[in-house]
């Protein structure tokens, strides 16, 4: 017969091995989070997160300042539109022709003298600049260099995913947002010692850190082509509708957006906001990315890749509508954290819409095409029009009447993405 005695004796036994049991599950999971964190640490793929997270940075350090610094230059605004366009329009014919010598003598090659030449170029770039004449030259010269940086790392990464060295593009991209928005608030940082003209040298200094992590960059022994761009199935594709009408959606979209990245810093000019909020809020650019890399494919799982552009679509016409509405500095912080929802789900939905309406044969193609839509037709359209329209009225109003033409837009998107009978399109 059990006693008093022998049920606390069994008691205190089963305490003891709960304790004994929680205390090595604890130190599992940590040595389980040491390994993690080691393995991390150690991983052969730091030195390309390196370089996309430097690379990004560099971009964010001018790319936002570089129509502020050109309107401090004395250029007018249709002149700042058509500078601002030099370098997307020459992508169009510099990125092929960087493939072509990728083939030949290596992607890192090519990305590591891209890399030297573009730092060195944005050193040079604010004093050589004098003139419109010779601000064309030096933008024609730099961009020659500095277009191919990213998508010479998109394609090294690609490459990576391809010989299962890392698990998926967007693990490697996730950095590349951590440094945009790096760039972006180490650059407004700076501006108010140094003036706007700080972004090129922080543009450059990026740039060589970017060099120094591709030296560690391991290529695995690939067959691909230099940066997967080509139009050599354009007369079969041409025929698709549904994909013209949608590359025609994209143009303007991107127009639209051409107005927020290309002329942010000159609209928080006009508003009074000081250069550390002009960095701090196009940081947040960067920052509120990072979660919709990760939503962006939860929703893919959900819906189909047509309604998601239209929810980028129209949360692009509502983020133009509150710049034209908004006097407060500190309020862009709150509109920027929107660029995740109107970026990056636009972005990765597109890609994913294209493929889907595309054979797999043809898809690279298609997604020259895409690229081809919005960082060409679209961009170059997007900064010498609202270059003009800035020299007409204020980025208010410029901002008004983009969001207006971005909500007719979504209107027509949603007839294509909701209304079409499923044979048609692929939206479900």
């Amino acid at each position: 017969m059990k006693t008093k005695q022998d049920d606390c004796e069994q008691y205190e036994k089963w305490l003891d091995t709960m304790i004994v049991n929680v205390f090595e599950e604890k130190e599992i999971e940590a040595m389980t989070c040491r390994a993690k964190v080691r393995s991390l640490l150690l991983s052969k793929n730091n030195a390309l997160r390196a370089a996309f997270l430097f690379g990004f940075a560099s971009l964010s350090s001018w790319i936002p300042m570089f129509n502020l610094w050109l309107g401090n230059e004395g250029l007018s605004g249709l002149q700042i539109g058509i500078v601002a366009a030099i370098p997307w329009l020459l992508m169009l014919f510099i990125q092929p022709f960087w493939g072509i010598v990728a083939d030949r003598y290596g992607k890192l090659f090519c990305l590591r003298l891209s890399l030297i030449c573009a730092s060195v170029l944005f050193i040079i770039y604010p004093f050589a600049s004098v003139g419109i004449g010779l601000i064309i030259c030096m933008t024609i010269l730099l961009s020659v260099f500095n277009t191919p940086v990213l998508p010479l790392l998109d394609s090294i990464a690609l490459d990576q995913v391809e010989s299962k060295q890392i698990n998926s593009y967007s693990t490697i991209r996730f950095w590349g947002a951590i440094g945009y928005a790096t760039g972006a608030a180490v650059t407004g940082w700076l501006i108010p010692f140094f003036g706007v003209k700080v972004a090129f040298f922080t543009s450059s200094g990026f740039l060589a850190l970017s060099y120094l992590s591709s030296i560690k960059i391991n290529m695995p022994a690939l067959t691909s082509k230099g940066l997967d761009v080509e139009f050599r199935y354009l007369g079969e594709i041409i025929s698709n509708k549904i994909l013209l009408v949608f590359l025609a959606i994209v143009v303007v979209v991107s127009i639209g957006q051409s107005a927020i990245t290309f002329f942010l810093s000159l609209y928080m000019s006009q508003i009074k906001a000081s250069p550390e909020i002009t960095g701090f809020a196009i940081g947040m650019e960067g920052i509120s990315e990072l979660p919709f890399y990760f939503i962006a494919a939860w929703l893919l799982r959900k819906m189909a890749p047509g309604k998601i552009v239209f929810i980028a679509i129209m949360a692009t016409s509502i983020r133009l509508f509150l710049y034209s509405v908004n006097n407060t500095p500190n309020f862009v912080i709150l509109i920027e954290s929107m660029n995740g929802l109107t970026w990056t789900l636009l972005w990765v939905s597109s890609v994913e819409f294209v493929n889907s309406l595309i054979p797999a044969k043809w898809r690279t193609t298609g997604q020259s095409m895409l690229w081809a839509a919005y960082f060409g037709a679209g961009s170059v359209t997007g900064n010498i029009l609202c270059g003009w329209m800035y020299q007409q009225m204020p980025m208010k109003q410029v901002y008004a009447a983009t969001s207006l033409m971005i909500f007719l837009t979504g209107i027509a998107a949603f007839f294509i993405f909701f209304k079409r009978k499923k044979n048609n399109t692929i939206a479900r």
